[in-house]
């Protein structure tokens, strides 16, 4: 069985087109989202499928505290190693059903466009029951979307694009795929990310399947309701506050309320 490109953190953030400085403007940005819609500071922020919680890194040093859940034990140790500070601890759990001991937080975030992954209606109401019960009432839970065109059915898998991606010395060859989906599935698209990482004299090449769920503002403020925990408060785009959705470029970010 081929490995996954998770268990290579620092390989992972290159291969995924990580901008340099786009992670410090994130944080800012959801720094700004707290501020708009909870009154009371935060203090302690659940990071969920946090890697290696580079979000959290910049917010622990700065004095908030916070809790990381990852499935990956990889990326648990890579933050580990990146950040010894105690405001900053992980447990290894996976995003749909989870509890940890720990009290309630007052923010939690869902980054690096992962919400459409959860694939069932079960499973996403289960996740938000999940962060609900970590979170206080009021807490602020943001969510990273890509935006989504319309859906096309794809028949066969079929190769979507190749490239490149050079991390010092190391080459890593990308082959991205689109699989075939069902029309009655609700799948905007099952993605195939396959890569080469040329090691010297040892390449390895791993293989991540991931499932992208149709998600659009509606859906998500649906979903909130569904779960009777929480609400929807606002969806901004693209690290934005005034671009329309409609002129959205990239991704959009849910802002729900703990009820």
């Amino acid at each position: 069985m081929e490995p996954s490109i998770y268990e290579y953190p620092d390989i992972f953030r290159r291969v995924h087109m990580e901008r340099p400085g786009e992670i410090p403007a994130e944080v800012q940005f959801i720094k700004e989202i707290w501020r708009r819609h909870r009154k009371a500071p935060v203090t302690r922020m659940l990071d969920i499928a946090s890697g290696n919680s580079p979000h959290g890194q910049i917010l622990a040093r700065a004095g908030t505290t916070v809790v990381g859940i990852d499935r990956s034990s990889s990326m648990i140790a890579a933050g580990r190693r990146e950040l010894e500070n105690a405001n900053l601890r992980f447990y290894r759990r996976n995003l749909i059903n989870f509890s940890i001991p720990e009290r309630p937080f007052d923010a939690a975030i869902l980054m690096s466009e992962t919400f459409p992954a959860i694939r069932s209606n079960e499973d996403l109401v289960a996740h938000l029951h999940s962060v609900g019960r970590a979170l206080k009432r009021g807490a602020i839970y943001v969510i990273d979307v890509d935006r989504h065109d319309g859906i096309t059915l794809v028949k066969r898998r079929r190769l979507w694009r190749s490239r490149r991606v050079r991390i010092g010395s190391l080459r890593v060859d990308v082959r991205e795929f689109h699989r075939p989906i069902a029309w009655h599935d609700g799948m905007h698209s099952i993605y195939e990310l396959e890569c080469t990482i040329r090691f010297p004299g040892n390449p390895v090449r791993t293989r991540d399947l991931i499932p992208v769920r149709y998600t659009t503002p509606p859906t998500m403020d649906l979903l909130a309701r569904a779960s009777g925990r929480f609400t929807m408060l606002a969806a901004y785009a693209d690290l934005s506050f005034d671009r329309p959705l409609d002129k959205c470029i990239g991704r959009w970010f849910a802002v729900l309320r703990r009820i």
